[in-house]
């Protein structure tokens, strides 16, 4: 069917209206996009005019939309049922489902529907304004199954998802925003999530983008570095969102280039206490050329699972990512992961640098994880001007770096560790390291280690390490060191005025082609131009 106004005749609903028979003209759509009106309190089922709405899903359902329609949905309102509209809109000309009138979102409750709304092989979509309640598996569930084909323009704004029925057993097999094309070589272009809230719901996933079909294909595709063999999304942003309270991860990135997760606010996920898989707050995988910045993670768990359970990751086949202007803390295992330990490298060229992480590693049941864990099998990793305080439930070193995949690792340098513990770092000597500052609260010694070779000052570290000559061990002076509260901090973490951190810092990206430091710090502050630069992710000068 296509763009219509539906007539009752008889009984039976009828395209081309109640006239005669043989040889009558077709109905013809009126001039112009129109937009069609559902209120689900109306006593009649009308023609979907605003005076004369329609009040049932299954009639939006019947209709095939085109480009630049509009389905609007009546605010304070509640429709009963799953909605799976008809058609796609085109480039520039996007169909889009929003309120209208004044009051409360309109509520879309799916029961025990599969999904609340579902797109299949659909493009040019936007969904706005809506509270999305129920479904069994999916609250919104955006897929397709069209080898080799592109399915563009999907953007979910000012949604409200929650209180999906089913109860996840293993990860991925359920979600509040689940996006995930099923065709060989299908990928999702020109992805926008903003806005949204996904919560309260024991279905795995909270927001999931996997923006390359075929999930096995894409996996061994992303495997072939630097460029997969198989093809990946494109231009996916999740921004401005929120998750809470689901069983398994937080907001996950899969298969895509040119990625952006921007000032979201993850918490409590993973909380499936059998499920026995790992999960994470906020993460990416085979991701290309993306930016995690600006999010704030905490209370985290591993969904049963023996590991993550974590703030941030820049898990296995990412490529050209950084991770910046972060606040992780209270999760069961690490703030800041930066690739798996297996496989061939699992993340090259990521830039870590001014994020705050705090009292993370509560949990007492899995392996210590440190505040930033890098791992096996990676290239090209940049840890520079974060600011962590350690508080693990298991002693920990704070700063944990195991042996590389080559010799192009990277640096750590300008960051401030600050432990309520003893362990500081444990590394793999082929990271440069310098201008750190590290500062121990506990009554025993303190502890670098290096190769398996634990040093208890500073002065033996330097000597047998040769590395760290512009270090120090000393109280950096943090204003509120030990914060771990919701809600970036706004003073926490900064340098007093008569910190040592001050201007003890160094140009980390001086004769290293391609690299930047950035133009500002965790707060905003902008850079020093040339030198003086403060060490941690305060620079206050």
């Amino acid at each position: 069917m296509r763009r219509l106004m539906l007539a009752t005749c008889f009984g039976v609903m009828s395209i081309t209206g109640c006239g005669g028979g043989g040889g009558g003209s077709p109905h013809q759509p009126p001039a112009g996009p129109p937009s069609y009106y559902v209120d689900c309190s109306a006593s009649t089922n009308g023609s979907g005019t605003q005076a004369s709405p329609w009040n049932s899903l299954a009639t939006v359902n019947a209709v095939s939309f085109l480009p630049g329609d509009q389905l609007l949905l009546k605010r304070g309102t509640s429709c009963q049922g799953a909605l799976k509209p008809l058609g796609s809109g085109s480039s520039g000309s996007p169909i889009v489902i929003d309120a209208y009138g004044a009051g409360a979102q309109p509520v879309i409750d799916g029961g025990m529907n599969d999904a609340v709304i579902t797109l299949s092989d659909q493009q040019y979509w936007e969904i706005r304004n809506l509270e999305i309640v129920g479904g069994n598996k999916f609250g919104i569930f955006v897929w397709g199954n069209t080898p080799s084909s592109s399915l563009n323009h999907i953007h979910l704004i000012n949604l409200n998802l929650h209180g999906a029925h089913f109860i996840s057993t293993t990860t991925r097999d359920s979600g509040e925003v689940y996006m995930s094309p099923a065709g060989m070589n299908q990928v999702l272009n020109d992805v926008l999530i903003d806005g949204v809230s996904a919560h309260d719901s024991q279905a795995s996933q909270g927001i999931l983008v996997q923006a390359g079909g075929d999930y096995n294909g894409e996996l061994a595709a992303c495997q072939q570095q630097p460029t997969p063999a198989a093809k990946i999304g494109s231009n996916i942003t999740i921004r401005n969102s929120s998750v809470h309270d689901v069983y398994g991860d937080g907001i996950v990135l899969q298969a895509a280039e040119n990625g952006r997760l921007q000032n979201n606010v993850v918490y409590n996920t993973g909380f499936c206490p059998t499920c026995g898989v790992t999960t994470s707050g906020l993460w990416e995988w085979c991701c290309h050329d993306c930016t995690i910045e600006g999010n704030e993670s905490y209370a985290n768990h591993p969904s049963g699972g023996p590991y993550d359970g974590g703030d941030f990751a820049i898990d296995l086949y990412n490529v050209n990512n950084v991770l910046q202007y972060n606040y992780g803390h209270d999760s069961d295992g690490y703030c800041i992961l930066v690739g798996p330990g297996s496989g061939p490298p699992a993340a090259t060229n990521s830039v870590v640098r001014y994020n705050i992480c705090t009292n993370n590693g509560r949990s007492s049941t899995i392996p210590p994880q440190g505040e930033i864990l890098v791992l096996n099998n990676v290239s090209g990793v940049e840890i520079y001007n974060n600011t962590i305080h350690a508080n693990a439930a298991i002693n920990s070193a704070a700063l944990i770096a195991h042996t590389p995949s080559s010799s192009s690792v990277g640096i750590i340098e300008n960051n401030i560790i600050y432990s309520t513990g003893p362990q500081l770092i444990q590394v793999d000597s082929s990271y440069t390291r310098d201008y750190n500052f590290y500062w121990s609260t506990s009554s025993s010694m303190p502890a670098w280690e290096v190769n398996g070779v634990i040093y208890h000052s500073l002065i033996a570290y330097q000597a047998g390490s040769g590395q760290e000559a512009h270090s120090f061990y000393e109280d950096p002076l943090l204003n509120d060191p030990t914060y771990h509260s919701p809600g970036r901090p706004t003073s926490a973490f900064t340098l007093q005025t008569g910190s040592p951190a001050r201007a003890a810092g160094t140009n980390v990206c001086a004769g290293i082609t391609g690299c930047s430091m950035g133009t500002r710090d965790f707060f905003g502050n902008p850079l020093p131009n040339a030198t003086g630069y403060d060490v941690g992710a305060n620079q206050a000068q």
